[in-house]
């Protein structure tokens, strides 16, 4: 399977948002339940500043590109500062959270 996606191509995606995930809004561009892939999920997501995602895990890995702004990620407990141009790997099932700084991620 290989496919290309951009934000443009799922433009009648809904915003997801949760209140779990404050000042946090995504949408997916690689994920089972969208396109049929498997064990990865990729997304396009917004955090405002203050915003931040709770620890959490999942079975799919995921990354993240930091296109702006500066974070820290909490990696199962251990904390990273992450910044404009920063790629991270989050294995699955591997306990993550993140925490605006100051501008948006």
């Amino acid at each position: 399977m290989i496919f290309v996606k951009n934000l443009a191509s799922v433009s009648d995606q809904e915003w997801s948002s949760t209140e779990k995930y404050p000042g946090v809004r995504w949408k997916f561009l690689i994920d089972s339940d969208f396109d049929g892939s498997s064990g990865l999920s990729l997304g396009f997501a917004e955090v405002a500043p203050g915003g931040y995602i709770t620890l959490h895990y999942h079975s799919p890995a995921e990354i993240y590109v930091v296109t702006n702004g500066t974070g820290i990620l909490n990696k199962s407990g251990e904390h990273e500062i992450i910044k404009k141009g920063d790629v991270v790997y989050i294995a699955g099932n591997a306990g993550h959270a993140l925490k605006t700084m100051e501008k948006k991620l």
